[in-house]
Formats: structure tokens, C-alpha cells, sequence
């Protein structure tokens, strides 16, 4: 593609992306309303100037997405209102993936743009994102922040300048502040400044050797030397300036970059307080506290189910995605190592988590999915079919039967999170259902690895995107029906169900024994605004109306019970 056809086709398909995502995310009802849907919200309301979020403290959450969030509250929206106005937010984040996807697999693999544009499309699509961009959380930001911190990596080796270096220390802190767990990530990504400035021209000189080879007319497909279909292409503007980054410039760099994680954190905490009275039920000493060295072996156990769920989910692309990555110096190590970061902290957040997916978890290592599933593509058309063919099924089987040796005997017989990177299909549920197996992921993520490695081997990649896009899209329809069933045994839809048309001028919570969940569903259904969420009972504010204690405790002998929403029940208090 020409340059002027390049920018046009980008800004039809992302602008294409935005509206679809938009669509998608409106088919759902909500919102769920779990803790981060309302720690989000609540967060956000505070950034507005709109005073502390009635809600009890919560865990660390990012300030950034809050950020997006705040202009709703400041323009007056109310609480159905906002609930549009994030969907439309994630959509356009989620759109946004497909511009710098497309840049950074051509940068780095050196594909042609029609080659490079498939990549992006299939890479930003993946139905996890599609469907939980109807969930007020970081899903849609996070995975944008991650191409966002590769693409200006791969500009930072190719010509090292103190500009393209604050803006790598940048994005590094805007991944802290979309969420705490890409702590690690972030501080990956600062790390990797003074080391591709330092070695980066080492590694640019060996890149003639024998594992680079020329794309063919096609961009991709065609190498039948042994070098050339087992390499990739030289990523453009690899050979690079040979400008010298300078000691003090790495030095100055690696301190800025630390102390704007340090900032972020420093923001991180300022905001909570003033939105829950708390900067974190928990934090990075507390967590270690709960750490021993005893536990490193169940740390592992759950960081290699996160891979495991990675590797099913993707049918295997990730796998080629990483192969991609390492023969794709300087930065692809370090993408790699971002990777690595992401799924060591996921093994560490959830030793001693008790829940259906613990062992095969996704969530966290999704915001690496859209670059290694891109450059998986294009590994998939550049490698040896055998060698390709190979590496995925060895990784499917071995995800497969380590998800069935992990977890406890009857850990997938519970209804576990129905979002998949494939659909639910590819990761081993019948359509619309949230029950897990991990010998129906690995065969289907077999069979849907081999129709894709075939697909991809043509030199046109249309019979490849159109196979993609219908198991993409199968697995958002199958994701959507899930989070339907979901969503009625929410506490929010018990919630609305049980107070029906309840006039409530100010509701009192008692957090204790309540959880989260009911006590931000009982927030979200009442409005913001006239609750208060307090610890007892015993000074009741003069406009209370109502109280929401636990099913077992004692109301004020005056009050007379409305309603009774499952692990709590509303008190009426006389006028």
C-alpha cells in the first residue's frame, strides 16, 4: 500500500472497529457490577470534583481509566448514562489497537501492508476484548497500552534520542497507572531503555546472520530456503542510525523513568484516599507478607496456567507469536520479558485465590494476546508448516493436560469466567456456557490451529481473515449469550428484582458481612448519591430512609423490613 492508501485504509478499518465494538458492547445487559465495575465509577466521580465514592475501601485500582471516565461525571451523566459512555470508551480504545498493531507487525516483521493490516485486524478483535468492553474496567485499555509501549520501542532502536526515550518511560507509566499488577510490565518496558540503547547496535550488526532472510513479492509467504522458513524478515528500519544514546542520556532516562512509576503510584494512592477513604486493602508489602517461599510452587503451578490458558485460547498462535518475538531483536526479547513479567504476577496475585479459573486464568495475560496472536499470523505463513504445525499441537497438548493435572479433581465442573480469547468454543465449553474443560480446549484449539495454519499458508491472506473473522465472531456471540446467563444471577439483577419501585431517599450500608458485590449493586440501583456506607448502625444520618444490613443482624426496633436481597435485607425506618 502507498502511503495515502495506507492512512486511508487504517482509518476506515479502525474507525469501522469502533463502531462494531460500540454495537458489541451494547448488547449486553449491565452492568455486571462486580467491585471494579463501581471501584471505576466511584473513582471517576471523585476525578469529576463530585466527593468521595459511597463505597467501602476497595483493592488498588489504576487512576488512568478513571481518568477517561471523570468527563461523564463532570458533564452531568447519570448512572445509566455513564454505563453508554464507557462502552463507547472501551470501543474506541479497542479501535484504537488496530493503527499501532498494524505498525508495530510491520515494523517488526517487515510484512507487506495488506499482510500487516490482517495481522492488526485479527490481533485487535480477539472476543475477550470484544465482549468485555461492556464491563467498566481496564480490559480494552490495557492491551492498547502494551502495542502502544512496543511500537515506541521498536522507533527508540531504531534511532535513539532522548524524545523517543521519554516517550517508551511514557507509556511505561501510563501501563502502572491503568492497573497496579503491570507493575512488573512497566517497570519491563523502563529496563529495556538503556539496554537496547547500550546493545542495540551490537544486536542491529548481527542481524545479517543466517536467521533473517527477504520477504518475497507476497511480504510473507514463499521462503523455501531453510534459513528463510525459519526466519522473518529484517524489521524495517532495523539497520538502524548508529546514534551513540550516551552513558549520562541512559543514566538520566532509567532515573526518570523510575521516579514516574514512583509519581504514578504516589497519584495511585492520592485518589483512592480521596475516593474510599483508603489507598488499598491491600498493597505490594501486604502481598509479600502473605508470600513464603513454601508457596513458590503453587505460584508456578498458577503463572503456568496462565500461559496454558494463553496457548488454548489462541489455538496456539501465541506460541508462534513468541517464536516471532525472539528471532526479532532488540526488542522482541523484551516484549518477550513483558510477557514473562505479566504471567510471574499473575501466579503470584493468585496463589491462594479460590475460584473456578485459578488454573487456567486468562484475564491478566490478555493484554498481551493482540501482539502475539498478530505475529503469530505472520509466523504462521513464514515457518516451515512442520515446524509450525509442531510447536502449536506440543503446546496445546501439553496446556491441556497440564489445565487437567493442576487444579483440584472437580475445579471444572464450577461455572468459571465465560470471556475467551477464541470464544468459548476454542476454549472447550458448549456455545453460551461457562463450564470449562481443559480436553475440550485442547481438541478444539487443535483443529482450530490446523484449519488456521492451512489458511495462512496461501500467498493472498483473505481465506485466513475470513476463517479468523468467523471464529472470531462465533466466539463473541458465544461469549455475549454467556455473559446474558451471567448477568441474571448478578447481584445487581437480584437487586432490582427485590426492590422493584422502592422509593429510597438515603440509604445507610453496613458493610460487614455484606459483600462487595451486593453492597456496589444496592449503590449502583439507589444512585450514588443518597447512600452513605458506614461500618454500624448506631448514629444513623437524619435523612436516612433505609438500611441494608446482613441477613442476620439486628435492626433498630422500629423498622420494618421491605425487602430481601439474598445475603442482605432492606430496613425501612420510620418518617
Amino acid at each position: 500500500m502507498s502511503t495515502g492508501n495506507e492512512r486511508r485504509t487504517l482509518a476506515v478499518v479502525t474507525v469501522i472497529h469502533a463502531a462494531v465494538g460500540s454495537w458489541v458492547a451494547a448488547l449486553t445487559p449491565g452492568p455486571l457490577l462486580v467491585s471494579d465495575d463501581l471501584a471505576y465509577l466511584g473513582m471517576a466521580r471523585t476525578l469529576a470534583g463530585q466527593g468521595a465514592a459511597p463505597l467501602a475501601e476497595q483493592p488498588p485500582y489504576g487512576v488512568l481509566y478513571p481518568a477517561l471516565l471523570a468527563p461523564g461525571w463532570a458533564l452531568g451523566l447519570d448512572e445509566p448514562s455513564m454505563l453508554v459512555w464507557a462502552r463507547v470508551l472501551n470501543g474506541l480504545l479497542g479501535a484504537a489497537v488496530v493503527p499501532v498493531l498494524y505498525f508495530v507487525v510491520r515494523r517488526l516483521t517487515g510484512a507487506t501492508g495488506r499482510w500487516s493490516l490482517v495481522a492488526a485486524v485479527v490481533g485487535a478483535s480477539l472476543p475477550a476484548h470484544m465482549s468485555t468492553a461492556s464491563i467498566v474496567w481496564t480490559e480494552r485499555l490495557l492491551p492498547l497500552l502494551v502495542v502502544l509501549s512496543v511500537l515506541c520501542l521498536i522507533r527508540f532502536a531504531d534511532r535513539p534520542s532522548i524524545v523517543r526515550a521519554i516517550a517508551v518511560t511514557g507509556v511505561a507509566a501510563a501501563l502502572f497507572a491503568g492497573h497496579p499488577r503491570m507493575g512488573a510490565c512497566a517497570l519491563v518496558t523502563v529496563l529495556a531503555v538503556p539496554c537496547v540503547a547500550r546493545f542495540g547496535r551490537l544486536v542491529r550488526r548481527r542481524q545479517a546472520g543466517p536467521v533473517f532472510s527477504t520477504p518475497t513479492a507476497v511480504g510473507v509467504a514463499g521462503t523455501t530456503d531453510a534459513a528463510g522458513a525459519a526466519g522473518f524478515a529484517r524489521p524495517a528500519g532495523s539497520a538502524g542510525s548508529g546514534t551513540r544514546f550516551g552513558v549520562r542520556n541512559t543514566l538520566v532516562v532509567g532515573a526518570v523513568g523510575l521516579m514516574g512509576l514512583a509519581a504514578v503510584e504516589w497519584v495511585r494512592r492520592f485518589a483512592a484516599d480521596a475516593a474510599f477513604a483508603s489507598s488499598g486493602t491491600y498493597d505490594i508489602a501486604d502481598l509479600a507478607q502473605r508470600r513464603g517461599w513454601d508457596e513458590i510452587p503453587e505460584m508456578v503451578i498458577r503463572g503456568t496456567g496462565t500461559v496454558g490458558y494463553l496457548v488454548l485460547a489462541t489455538a496456539g498462535l501465541a506460541v508462534i507469536g513468541v517464536v516471532v518475538l525472539l528471532r526479532s531483536p532488540p526488542v522482541g526479547p523484551w516484549v518477550f520479558l513483558q510477557a514473562v513479567a505479566v504471567a510471574v504476577v499473575a501466579g503470584w496475585f493468585l496463589t491462594g485465590v479460590q475460584r473456578a479459573d485459578a488454573y487456567l486464568h486468562g484475564r491478566y495475560i490478555e493484554v498481551m494476546a493482540p501482539v502475539l496472536v498478530s505475529l503469530g499470523i505472520i509466523g504462521l505463513a513464514r515457518m516451515r508448516a512442520l515446524w509450525a504445525g509442531l510447536a502449536m499441537a506440543v503446546a496445546i497438548v501439553a496446556s491441556g493436560v497440564w489445565g487437567a493435572w493442576a487444579g483440584p479433581g472437580d475445579n471444572w465442573s464450577e461455572a468459571r469466567s465465560p470471556v475467551m480469547m477464541l470464544g468459548t468454543e476454542a476454549g472447550g465449553a458448549p456455545f453460551g456456557n461457562d463450564v470449562f474443560e481443559p480436553g475440550a480446549a485442547a481438541f478444539v484449539a487443535l483443529a482450530v490451529g490446523v484449519v488456521l495454519l492451512i489458511a495462512f499458508r496461501r500467498p493472498q491472506p483473505w481465506l485466513g481473515l475470513s476463517l479468523a473473522i468467523g471464529s472470531l465472531a462465533l466466539g463473541t456471540a458465544s461469549d455475549l449469550e454467556a455473559l446474558d446467563q451471567l448477568y441474571e444471577t448478578a447481584a445487581l439483577s437480584t437487586v432490582q428484582e427485590d426492590l422493584g419501585d422502592i422509593r429510597i431517599s438515603h440509604i445507610a450500608v453496613d458493610v460487614e458481612g455484606l459483600s462487595r458485590n451486593l453492597t456496589g449493586a444496592v449503590a449502583w440501583e439507589v444512585g450514588f448519591d443518597n447512600t452513605s456506607i458506614q461500618i454500624s448502625t448506631d448514629k444513623i444520618h437524619p435523612n436516612t430512609s433505609h438500611l441494608l444490613l446482613r441477613a442476620d443482624a439486628a435492626a433498630p426496633a422500629n423498622a420494618e423490613l421491605v425487602a430481601d436481597v439474598g445475603s442482605g435485607k432492606l430496613w425501612a425506618l420510620p418518617r
